[in-house]
């Protein structure tokens, strides 16, 4: 089974901001599941002593849209489970590929307007994860955190993710794919997820228990109302191993 969920964090509901936050989830073939989430960036760009408000929930729906469907068009042709080889292959395409696409969304833009268009529209987290039967690989570029069978990890980036978008400003030749973690034993995993930085590890812990896209939402909408819970967006995204399922 796999679900995905997005909330609005309070502060962006009291200040009546649109969600930043993206999730996506997809399953190509019987035996493979994708999931990802992306997170805009909330911070004003400042030029010439002018504040810029972000809209970068543009920039994580966009790419994240992009990345969903990239990976679910490549591995829908596979005729058998991708080895960890071809899948690292595979990102690495898809790394190239998003950079592409956002090149061409600014491609038109004069040099004097595209800084700002880029840090106010396009600055966005991407954490994802593809499980494919005896494969499964964590990919990233920002922060957020990974979840195999309840144990969290917090991709900390000291509050200064390195948004893929800042490619187009300061292009990087060496980095030519997103960080990867292969799980070991993902034959004998139960649930992993993906999760953008308004979520708590505590309660990401609370995921075990499958649930349905529809329930999945549902059940996030309560615990937003908590206090002290989702001050800012959140998006999450889940696979749970279900019986008789080769999944």
């Amino acid at each position: 089974m796999i679900s995905h969920a997005t909330v609005l964090g309070r502060a962006h509901r009291l200040m009546q901001h649109n969600c930043q936050d993206f999730a996506a989830a997809a399953s190509p073939t019987a035996n493979i599941a994708i999931g990802l989430v992306c997170d805009g960036c909330g911070s004003k760009f400042v030029s010439d002593g002018r504040s810029h408000p972000s809209q970068n929930e543009m920039g994580a729906s966009l790419l994240g849209q992009f990345a969903i469907d990239f990976l679910n068009s490549k591995l829908s042709y596979l005729t058998h489970q991708p080895s960890p080889d071809v899948l690292e292959a595979l990102l690495a395409d898809l790394h190239l590929a998003s950079l592409t696409f956002l090149h061409h969304l600014v491609a038109h833009f004069p040099e004097s307007t595209r800084r700002q268009f880029v840090a106010t529209r396009l600055l966005a987290t991407l954490v994802g994860f593809v499980h494919a039967g005896e494969t499964a690989v964590f990919f990233w570029q920002g922060d957020g955190f990974l979840v195999v069978d309840g144990t969290v990890c917090q991709l900390d980036s000291d509050n200064q993710p390195d948004y893929l978008a800042y490619q187009l400003l300061q292009p990087n030749p060496c980095q030519t794919n997103f960080q990867l973690a292969f799980v070991p034993q993902p034959e004998q995993i139960r649930w992993l997820a993906v999760a953008t930085d308004g979520w708590s590890a505590e309660l990401l812990s609370q995921l075990e228990e499958p649930r349905a896209a529809l329930t999945l939402q549902r059940w996030l909408n309560v615990q937003a109302q908590q206090p002290g819970q989702f001050d800012d967006d959140g998006a999450v995204a889940s696979w749970h191993k279900q019986e008789n399922c080769e999944l």
